[in-house]
């Protein structure tokens, strides 16, 4: 020990406050704040162990996640395909314009009119400028459901009717110039027949349609 902290801690001890009688309740306060935040070792072995997780456990939450997930991808694919119990089905075939397409068309009447879900195939997208248009009919009566392009690939196409009347039996999907004009081209390209709920109790005289 050298010669100055010798001095140093001569100095120190010199002073009259170091043998001071502590004040009354000196150790109960230093004990009660020792307490009140205790540090205790399982605590701090607690914490590592926390911050450890066992590769089973990750591996086994991954799973729970996967299997949650396909779970939810499941319900999501089932609520897209399911139909309802009233709903039709159709297959329409290609014309000599496009040979080689095939559709599938699923209807549903609803309250705001009928729904027609149409999955395409081998139908070529409508080139710029051009666009399908699809029309069901009763062989009088033509009435429009939608039009579409298909240039961006061939998912189930949307399509909606304003009328559910079950004498509409044809469904035609026919390429189209965009230029304004209403009616229809001509040039049909798929074709399919359709029966829609209560086809069989009508007798195509109703009057709630008439032809012009």
């Amino acid at each position: 020990m050298s010669d100055e902290l010798l001095r140093a801690v001569e100095v120190a001890l010199a002073r009259a406050e170091v043998w001071d009688e502590p004040r009354p309740g000196l150790e109960d306060d230093i004990v009660a704040a020792i307490r009140a935040e205790p540090v205790a070792l399982d605590d701090v072995r607690t914490r590592r162990e926390r911050r450890r997780i066992p590769a089973w456990l990750i591996t086994a939450a991954a799973v729970a996640v996967l299997a949650v997930g396909a779970v939810v991808v499941v319900r999501a694919a089932g609520d897209n395909t399911e139909v309802a119990s009233d709903t039709t089905e159709a297959s329409l075939a290609g014309s000599d314009l496009a040979p080689d397409a095939t559709a599938t068309a699923f209807f549903t009447p609803t309250p705001a009119g009928l729904k027609i879900l149409l999955d395409a195939d081998g139908l070529a997208g409508a080139d710029p400028g051009h666009m399908y248009e699809a029309w069901i009919s009763d062989g009088e009566i033509r009435v429009s459901a939608g039009t579409f392009h298909l240039r961006d690939g061939h998912n189930p196409i949307e399509l909606w009717a304003g009328t559910d009347d079950p004498r509409f039996h044809l469904l035609t999907v026919t390429l189209e110039p965009i230029d304004g004009v209403a009616d229809s081209s001509g040039q049909v390209v798929l074709k399919g027949e359709f029966s829609l709920p209560g086809a069989a109790d009508s007798d195509g005289d109703s009057g709630q349609y008439e032809p012009d």
